[in-house]
């Protein structure tokens, strides 16, 4: 990333912090991944138990691997061998002292947009998890609301489409959304978090590199 990228997301992430801090989000601004994953590290109590929902950002930030070297009791659906047995999982990831997610995009006030495929993302971001963990590039942080639902909506999505290999959305076939009904959507939910109810509940990790979809 050039310097002046990194300069401009900095000062963006200054502010946008503060903006997080109103609606009792608690934003943690880092560098890179590698910073957000030790400061996540360092928060999360090695006897409690973490649960997480796909995300690239995550995946990326290898902090999965380093929670399973500590030995971590993890609730992890990727283990199951059966669809039945990850169902359960995902459920019972909503009940995780810690909950590591990604967040699909931020508004310029604060507004978090997801949009998810089964709900259980969304579901641990609303409720249930003592502490959520959301690892999100300052890159997502596309305008008002309306802007950042439809870039979520019509980038990500397909994008997110693609990686999982659908085969008949129109974003698979066509390349953009339309609004569609199919059995393979994952736009079912939108969720819109103007505000976390209880305060320093929901973890921002603000992360300055170009990370993630």
């Amino acid at each position: 990333m050039e310097e002046y990228q990194k300069e401009r997301y900095t000062v963006a992430a200054m502010t946008l912090s503060k903006k997080l801090i109103r609606r009792n989000f608690h934003p943690i601004i880092c560098e890179n991944l590698e910073e957000a994953r030790a400061q996540a590290l360092e928060m999360i109590d090695p006897k409690k138990s973490v649960g997480f929902g796909g995300s690239i950002t995550v995946e990326q930030s290898g902090i999965i691997e380093a929670l399973y070297s500590r030995n971590q009791k993890m609730i992890d659906r990727e283990k199951t061998t059966t669809l039945e047995e990850r169902q359960q999982v995902m459920k019972q990831a909503l009940t995780a002292d810690y909950f590591l997610t990604s967040i699909n995009g931020i508004t310029e006030e604060g507004e978090l947009v997801n949009v998810d495929s089964v709900g259980n993302r969304v579901a641990a971001i609303t409720y249930g998890p003592d502490k959520v963990l959301a690892f999100v590039s300052m890159k997502k942080m596309y305008g008002d609301l309306a802007t950042t639902l439809e870039i979520v909506r019509k980038n990500t999505a397909p994008l997110n489409a693609h990686r999982l290999g659908l085969k008949k959305t129109p974003c698979i076939q066509k390349g953009i959304c339309g609004d569609c009904l199919q059995m393979e959507c994952i736009c079912n939910t939108i969720a819109i978090t103007r505000r976390s109810m209880m305060k320093d509940r929901i973890f921002i990790y603000l992360i300055i590199d170009d990370v993630g979809l």
